[in-house]
């Protein structure tokens, strides 16, 4: 088994979410490579050359690339296989959708706004479902508004590849967090259907709720619903935001959460996706400084939060002395 670790929402194991966080340990058995990889490296593709189409080809110079597509696609990079031939990125096309997704936003640009629920967002969530609807993938939604795109294989039985992001954004953020991992990946299945590629086992893209926790004070909302957070679903059946609104509510306004207040419908079965990658901008200065193109997660900040309680008698700062404390 091969491990990769790779910037995203949740924590698997060999198809079992093990904990929700910002990273993701994406366990790959070999012979999920040839799935796994075409989505991967036309995700890599999206961002190495952002401002004119490209082919997977065009990029095998460089040692360390042609290194991976060895690896992950089990033959030879002098002999590519038909379906890496031809796949030609739409960068422009993408560049101009991630500008237009940019629009619907409460604050003026180049800043954008997009908070969990707002009108905006109830937009931009359509602006992603008909771009997915137009990819010819099959559209769903979860009660809480995390939506899948779904492309099916060959073997439609089989667990799931999956990929995506999030497109809330905080107050006055940029128009690339989150966004180039759900609508790159849309363009990756472009690709591949223009290409002729079939899979074996299903695509899926999925746009997870709530990344940020601007709103309700939750961070990776959708994500750790799916992974199955009991104590989650119950905080949420009580929170409220600064406006005193409650989650559901909040929900039902935006169209979800119609007549239900148990959210565990939202719970993945064990073994529903074989792999999960997430494309993601770096947010940092690394990459860009040295020059180099692309990179792979293999560690990342986990904050946490505790609650400390603290027994003893109330003193003031300047008048009890240290020993007395």
């Amino acid at each position: 088994m091969t491990v990769i670790l790779i910037n995203s929402e949740w924590l698997m194991i060999d198809n079992t979410v093990i904990l929700p966080r910002r990273t993701i340990m994406a366990a790959l058995q070999p012979s999920h490579f040839n799935d796994v990889t075409v989505v991967l490296l036309l995700l890599l593709c999206t961002i190495i050359t952002p401002f004119s189409s490209i082919s997977a080809q065009q990029h095998v110079k460089d040692p360390s690339i042609t290194s991976t597509m060895e690896q992950f696609s089990g033959y030879a990079i002098h002999e590519p296989h038909s379906s890496l031939s031809s796949l030609l990125v739409d960068a422009q096309g993408l560049q101009n959708q991630i500008d237009e997704l940019s629009t619907f936003s409460d604050s003026p640009a180049p800043s954008v706004t997009r908070v969990l629920y707002t009108d905006k967002d109830v937009l931009a969530r359509r602006y992603v479902k008909n771009l997915m609807g137009l990819a010819g993938l099959s559209v769903r939604e979860d009660t809480v508004g995390n939506i899948f795109g779904r492309w099916d294989g060959n073997e439609p039985e089989l667990a799931a590849v999956a990929t995506g992001s999030h497109i809330d954004a905080i107050p006055y953020s940029g128009k690339y967090d989150g966004v180039v991992g759900v609508l790159g990946a849309i363009e990756a299945i472009n690709v591949l259907k223009r290409s002729g590629f079939k899979p074996k086992r299903p695509l899926e893209i999925i746009l997870f709720t709530s990344e940020e926790p601007t709103r309700f004070g939750i961070g990776c909302l959708g994500s750790r619903l799916l992974s199955g957070s009991e104590s989650l679903a119950n905080a949420l059946s009580k929170a409220t935001d600064s406006q005193n609104i409650s989650f559901l509510d909040a929900a039902r306004s935006a169209g979800y959460a119609k007549d239900v207040d148990d959210l565990s419908s939202v719970f993945l079965k064990k073994g529903t996706y074989s792999a999960f990658v997430e494309l993601h901008i770096e947010q940092g200065p690394i990459l860009e400084a040295e020059g180099i193109s692309i990179g792979i997660v293999t560690a990342i900040a986990a904050p946490a939060s505790l609650k400390v309680d603290f027994e003893g008698n109330g003193g003031h700062a300047g008048a009890v002395l240290m020993p007395n404390r």
